[in-house]
């Protein structure tokens, strides 16, 4: 197995992590924020159809339970920066506002 890489959560995404409601979907994040440092490439670009619905960088995507973790992985110096964790029943248009 490779060496992992680092992991750092922005404010937002601790937050969201914080409150997720559901034990099983907080379950699935964390094991999958685990794993993420070992398999960096999991994620896929997101690329939503709606512009409206795309972040305000490039991020990569990967899915835990009903939630996004999205990131960007600098692979030079082996970060992964985890920029939000979000809801996917959330309306995708208004996902990243605010």
């Amino acid at each position: 197995m490779p060496d992992p890489v680092r992991v750092v959560l922005s404010p937002t995404a601790a937050n969201a992590i914080r409150s997720i409601n559901s034990q099983s979907d907080y379950a699935k994040v964390r094991k999958r924020l685990r794993v993420l440092p070992y398999v960096p490439e999991m994620g896929h670009p997101y690329d939503p159809i709606y512009e409206a619905a795309r972040p305000p960088c490039d991020v990569l995507v990967t899915y835990a339970g009903h939630y996004g973790i999205y990131y960007t992985y600098d692979e030079e110096n082996g970060i992964i920066a985890v920029e939000y964790v979000l809801n996917q029943r959330t309306d995708p248009n208004t996902r990243f506002s605010s």
